[in-house]
This record gives structure tokens, C-alpha cells and sequence, in this order.
């Protein structure tokens, strides 16, 4: 049986033109989070012991990441002096919120999606069962290390970061996280053995 909120929290554009700009604002947002997820990749040591596929995933959750906190800063309450001049300007310039929730649902639908199907091909294509407790502490770490490097690039443009002295600090974090990734995908990848009788 399908309940009322359900119902409640679906956007239904009103018309053509509203579905085609909703689609178009997710397109550009997605394809913005995931190139600011491939910036802040660029700035972390080359040597970090990650394989593709997990830079990959990083990448993902960056993206997901950088996409929520953009969805909450969208609506925290504004104190700047340029948006006290907003408030004053008779056009309103706010976009429709449910339009843009829905824009904001939809690339985190994809992008968690894309992040399911990585994990998932990488875990088959190595023989190991994408839900057991070993390849969920793999994701697991991955998940930990890009919210991590994250909280550490607030506010900074992933682009000067290169020539900044907050590079080194990344760097020692990216390591140790990193570290830990491979220590999980050791343990995913080696056997478990029977309890002795």
C-alpha cells in the first residue's frame, strides 16, 4: 500500500517546460560536483595505494558530498550583505524549492547508484560477495576517507589548493586513510577460514 507522504514528497512538474529545466539543472549539477570530485583527486599524492576502481568510488562520494552540502547551503538563512540586497530587490531570484530539492534528489539518486554498481562490478569481478561484512568495511573506508578529505576543503577552491600549504596536510590524511582502504581490501580478499573443532 503506497502512503500519502509518498505522494507528498514526489515533484510533478506542471509542465513541459518545468520538467525540461529541472533536467537540465540536474545535468549541470552533477556534472559540476563530479569535476570539483575530480579536482580535489588531482591534489592528493599520485602514490596513494588506491586502484582505479576506488579512486573512482572516492570520486563518487565526493561528489555526493559536495553536492549535500551545497543542497544545505542553499537553504541555511542568509546574512551577508549582498543578500540583505537581495531581500530588498521587488524580483524574487529564489528559485522553486521543490524544483530544486527535486533536481538534488535526482543527482543523489545517481550518483549513489553510480557508487552500488562500482562496487558491486569490482567485488564480482574479484570473486567476493559485494554484501558480505568485508566488502561493506571496504566501502565503508572509502566512504570514511572522502568525507574526510572533504571536511578538510571547505571553502577552498580544489584548484589553488595545489599551491597551498594545506596540500601537505591532505597529503599525511590521504595517506593514512588510504592505508586503511588496502588493509580492508586485503581482509575482503583473503579467505575466511573454519573455526578450529
Amino acid at each position: 500500500m503506497i502512503r500519502d507522504f509518498e505522494f507528498d514528497e514526489l515533484y510533478i512538474p506542471t509542465s513541459d517546460r518545468q520538467l525540461r529545466s529541472v533536467q537540465k539543472k540536474g545535468e549541470e549539477l552533477e556534472k559540476q560536483v563530479r569535476m570539483w570530485a575530480e579536482a580535489v583527486l588531482s591534489v592528493l599524492p599520485r602514490g596513494l595505494p588506491l586502484n582505479d576502481d576506488e579512486k573512482y568510488i572516492v570520486s563518487l562520494y565526493l561528489a555526493q558530498q559536495r553536492r549535500l552540502n551545497m543542497q544545505m547551503d542553499a537553504f541555511a538563512p542568509e546574512t551577508s550583505l549582498m543578500a540583505m540586497a537581495r531581500s530588498l530587490l521587488p524580483i524574487r531570484t529564489r528559485q522553486d524549492p521543490d524544483a530544486f530539492t527535486a533536481v538534488h534528489r535526482i543527482v543523489a539518486m545517481h550518483l549513489d547508484s553510480d557508487v552500488d554498481r562500482a562496487s558491486r562490478f569490482y567485488c564480482e569481478d574479484n570473486r567476493v560477495d559485494p554484501e558480505c561484512e568485508r566488502a561493506i568495511d571496504w566501502r565503508v573506508a572509502l566512504r570514511f576517507m572522502a568525507q574526510s578529505v572533504y571536511s578538510r576543503l571547505t571553502n577552498v577552491d580544489p584548484k589553488r589548493l595545489a599551491m597551498s600549504p594545506r596540500r601537505f596536510e591532505l597529503a599525511v590524511i590521504a595517506r593514512d586513510l588510504a592505508s586503511d582502504v588496502t588493509e580492508k581490501r586485503s581482509a575482503m580478499f583473503t579467505p575466511l577460514t573454519a573455526p578450529a573443532a
